[in-house]
């Protein structure tokens, strides 16, 4: 289900949150139609900002709209997340890379926050939070490169990633290691270390990678 959404906030930011935390979260699964008319209802809200919220979900390829038809959560096969890794590591060691010159205190606290977010919430269980400051860690690094366009893409493939994670109900257990390598991460950056932030991120990237092809633990099948 969804959650109604406040009126004292822009609805269609609020519907864009709150869709995107559902498909993420797997309460919609790759596939499903989005009709306008029940999801307006759940969020409490006209179709207008619907509809703008759905186009935004549409720009990070969470959403497939075609002419004609219902809006659909987007598929996700074992060979887009092939396409979307070798796209990671390509813009996001680049990214770390760039971000050295840029490096400041105020930056580095900002990333130890999100880590620190991201123990949090691992102590409680609250994986979406997890995904979402893991996210936020990675969208935080391309930022500071001062270059929009490396971070919207970034923003969009580790979305796609993460909702990958999810579905295949790997996060729980690879949530510590992850972490551990964003520290790894924070401190090439914080040596001002161009080749050890590049090698740093690859490390993270590749061994993401491998985590999403793991096997949970009590899946038998």
């Amino acid at each position: 289900m969804l959650n109604k959404l406040p009126q004292n906030e822009t609805l269609a930011d609020r519907a864009y949150k709150e869709m995107k935390k559902a498909i993420l979260q797997g309460t919609f699964m790759p596939g499903d139609p989005l009709p306008e008319e029940s999801i307006a209802s759940m969020l409490g809200i006209s179709r207008t900002p619907l509809r703008k919220a759905i186009n935004q979900l549409a720009f990070d390829g969470l959403v497939e709209l075609e002419t004609g038809k219902k809006a659909r959560v987007a598929n996700f096969t074992e060979e887009d997340l092939q396409h979307f890794i070798r796209l990671r590591e390509v813009l996001e060691v680049f990214a770390a890379e760039q971000a050295v010159p840029f490096v400041t205190d105020e930056f580095l606290q900002k990333l130890e926050q999100t880590c620190i977010g991201q123990m949090e919430a691992i102590q409680k269980n609250d994986y979406y939070t997890y995904i979402e400051l893991d996210s936020q860690f990675h969208v935080l690094i391309a930022e500071v490169t001062q270059n929009p366009k490396l971070k919207d893409f970034v923003e969009q493939i580790s979305n796609q990633l993460l909702r990958f994670l999810v579905l295949s109900r790997t996060i729980e257990e690879s949530a510590d290691e992850a972490l551990v390598e964003h520290q790894q991460i924070i401190q090439a950056l914080a040596d001002r270390d161009v080749a050890k932030a590049g090698a740093t991120m690859r490390k993270h990237i590749q061994s993401v990678e491998r985590r999403a092809k793991m096997k949970p633990r009590g899946n038998d099948e």
